[in-house]
């Protein structure tokens, strides 16, 4: 049964733990800063360019609104977390808006960036990612009902519902859906909102011009200088993306790998669940693609 007391029980102790730890912090937080994404979008990308500049320092963790056994955290859990923190700490997080959500940020953050990325190559790298992560929660359900990777791919694009009347939350929802919880960030004057194949460079098959370009602004966004040394040190090929595990469990972080693996049924089912959004976000002028 996916509804499984000792889970809830045990992630009650982690968000009482992470308060109880939090308590000897400051309550005056106002130097951390939020690398924010929808779920494979690049967060260690971005990351990795965010300490760079010297802002912030490296925190091997991440804040998520959901626990890799599927279920939903909620807001005691993230400012438990949060508070947990030393300021001008790196805080990579799968945060979606909600007011609370927003509030908390922005009463603890110097600055807020938001990664997003094609929904298309998000789904590529997620059914990756869960076919070679054992501690998610859809790992086990993949490799149960599937039997090779389109089979799960089309789970990533429609969504699958592994719970039941009472673990409801337990489940997968449809990509278009799932992103339209992360959405009201990109409309959102507090935050800088970054996409993935403007800030991949060469290496990943974008711009190089592009990419720096980009770290430039977010050296202005953070009040810094930007270096003379910029092409050097931020360069695509000065970055290992090969140090995040999960790069390596989502495969290659590149722009349109997609189009090797998408079918037709996949293109088409995607077309209705979040075709729209692809057009809205830019990645596509109609839904003809």
């Amino acid at each position: 049964m996916n509804y499984d007391l000792r889970e809830r029980l045990r992630l009650n102790l982690r968000d009482y733990y992470f308060f109880i730890k939090g308590l000897n912090k400051s309550d005056n937080k106002k130097g951390l800063v939020y690398c924010n994404s929808f779920p494979k979008s690049g967060t260690h990308l971005l990351s990795q360019i965010l300490v760079e500049t010297g802002a912030c320092k490296y925190v091997d963790d991440i804040v998520s609104v959901q626990s890799l056994s599927g279920v939903m955290n909620d807001i005691f859990h993230i400012e438990s977390k949060i508070r947990t923190y030393d300021n001008n700490s790196l805080v990579k997080c799968h945060l979606s808006y909600s007011p609370k959500i927003r509030s908390v940020i922005a009463r603890t953050s110097s600055a807020h960036f938001f990664m997003y990325r094609d929904l298309r190559d998000v789904a590529v790298s997620h059914a990756n990612w869960v076919l070679n992560e054992p501690e998610i929660y859809l790992h086990k359900y993949y490799k149960e009902n599937f039997t090779n990777f389109s089979e799960c791919l089309m789970a990533s694009i429609q969504g699958v519902f592994i719970g039941d009347v009472l673990g409801s939350n337990i489940s997968n929802t449809p990509i278009g859906r799932d992103f339209s919880r992360w959405l009201p960030w990109l409309n959102d004057e507090s935050v800088m909102s970054i996409r993935f194949e403007d800030l991949v460079g060469a290496r990943g098959g974008g711009s190089e011009e592009k990419r720096l370009e980009l770290v430039a602004d977010i050296h202005r966004e953070l009040d810094l200088d930007i270096p003379l040394d910029l092409g050097s040190r931020f360069g695509s090929e000065a970055m290992n993306p090969n140090k995040s595990h999960t790069f390596r469990k989502g495969r290659k972080g590149s722009v349109g790998g997609w189009r090797d693996v998408f079918e037709s049924e996949h293109k088409e089912v995607f077309k209705k669940v979040a075709g729209n959004l692809l057009i809205d976000l830019g990645y596509e002028s109609d839904n003809n693609w």
